[in-house]
């Protein structure tokens, strides 16, 4: 399973290459990342394996739900409505790979468990 992060930074130069360096020298690998910045501070959301979790030593975290979806129109809203039908909110969602024929994503949810029972998976 995977986990996602959340980091405050400070919206300065360099800021995303530091916390970068600090994560690859302590040997976690990135899954996705996603970034933002407002009011002066930026907050940098990033996607590890959950062994990596422990390594960062980042409060704040969340688990990661994977989920592979045909490259069709309409499976991420099929997926989507059967997660709220069961009361699972999608809290933050990332791109994990792609290919030819499906997609990965990375859904962060408040019950793991429960988003795979609604979505049928183990």
């Amino acid at each position: 399973m995977a986990v996602e992060l959340t980091v405050k930074l400070p919206n300065r130069v360099g800021q995303l290459g530091a916390l970068a360096g600090t994560l690859g020298d302590a040997g976690i690998s990135l899954r996705s990342i996603a970034a933002t910045t407002g009011g002066g501070a930026g907050t940098v959301y990033l996607v590890v394996d959950d062994k990596d979790a422990a390594k960062a030593r980042i409060a704040r975290d969340r688990k990661i739900v994977e989920v592979r979806l045909a490259n069709k129109p309409g499976t991420l809203a099929r997926a989507a409505k059967r997660l709220g039908k069961n009361k699972v909110n999608i809290e933050s969602a990332y791109m994990l790979g792609q290919g030819k024929k499906s997609t990965t994503l990375g859904l962060g949810v408040k019950d793991p468990r429960a988003a795979k029972k609604a979505l049928g998976r183990r």
